[in-house]
């Protein structure tokens, strides 16, 4: 006969083994589903999009009302998010770690891939690295934090080009377009062959970039870094969003042909765009319907 094995300390701490309150866990997706509405809803369609029944929905909704949490439109009886949920999401915006959050999501893009991770964000001269996980595979990319990345031939960069606002990022592209022009590099050189390029990346909601140029057979000045891969090497990059829906970081991954298909809907495109889209959402982005 086997004695079940009783439950320790530990075990009794565990937020799934600790004894709740139904009612809000079951009041829970109520809010959720408001919270995902692009504006007020009618009870019926709250009630389908939360999964219960209109009559339950609406007991419920009541005590959500009483306390601030939801409001009814006297006139049209739609519902609504309340003030007390604005209050307290205001409350979390305020506390966020932005940075925090990026490095669990940079932490958690890897395991999933494998490969080389960085983060950017834009400074004073561009798109620059604070944040990289090396590969543990033997062969890693010669990445640096505090790299700045040139906004027309590397993934970070052409997603901040492509979604960044257009007025802060027109003068460093202009001077980089000229660049390009003047050094003869493989890159965009004019508006015009960089516009269907940020179309691609808009489309997709991603930015790509197959290596094939070594970097130290470019010449460029010593504030911008040449990152455009090596041979055999390619990178996918997915912009973040705050719940501003300004572009936040930049979320890259890097890494051998050999591992990273170049395929839009491959697997490490799949997963940095996911990653990506969960970190924006942790940061309040709310992407418009």
């Amino acid at each position: 006969m086997r004695i079940p094995r009783q439950p320790t300390d530990e075990d009794k701490l565990r937020p799934d083994k600790q004894q709740g309150i139904q009612s809000v866990e079951v009041a829970a997706p109520l809010l959720l589903a408001l919270a995902n509405a692009g504006g007020p809803l009618t009870l019926s369609v709250l009630a389908r999009n939360a999964g219960m029944a209109s009559a339950k929905a609406h007991r419920y909704l009541v005590s959500l009302i009483r306390i601030g949490l939801v409001e009814q439109d006297g006139a049209s009886g739609l519902y609504d998010l309340g003030p007390l949920a604005l209050e307290i999401g205001l409350a979390a915006l305020g506390r966020l770690d932005e940075v925090r959050l990026a490095d669990e999501a940079l932490r958690s893009l890897r395991d999933a891939t494998g490969e080389t991770v960085a983060l950017a964000t834009w400074g004073n001269f561009g798109p620059t690295y604070i944040r990289l996980l090396q590969s543990r595979r033997p062969v890693t990319v010669n990445l640096q934090i505090g790299s700045v990345m040139p906004l027309t031939y590397t993934a970070s960069g052409l997603c901040f080009a492509a979604f960044m606002p257009a007025n802060e990022v027109a003068p460093l592209l202009e001077q980089e377009l000229a660049l390009n022009r003047r050094e003869k590099i493989d890159a965009p050189s004019d508006e015009a062959m960089l516009a269907p390029v940020l179309d691609e990346v808009r489309h997709w909601r991603l930015a790509r970039v197959i290596g094939r140029l070594d970097p130290s057979a470019v010449r460029v000045p010593a504030s911008r870094v040449a990152e455009r891969l090596l041979a055999g090497f390619n990178a996918f990059s997915a912009p973040v969003f705050d719940h501003e829906g300004r572009m936040r970081f930049a979320l890259t991954v890097v890494g051998s042909t050999a591992h990273i298909d170049q395929d839009w809907n491959g697997l490490i495109a799949r997963q940095t765009l996911a990653h990506a889209q969960k970190l924006s959402r942790r940061l309040g982005y709310r992407a418009p319907e």
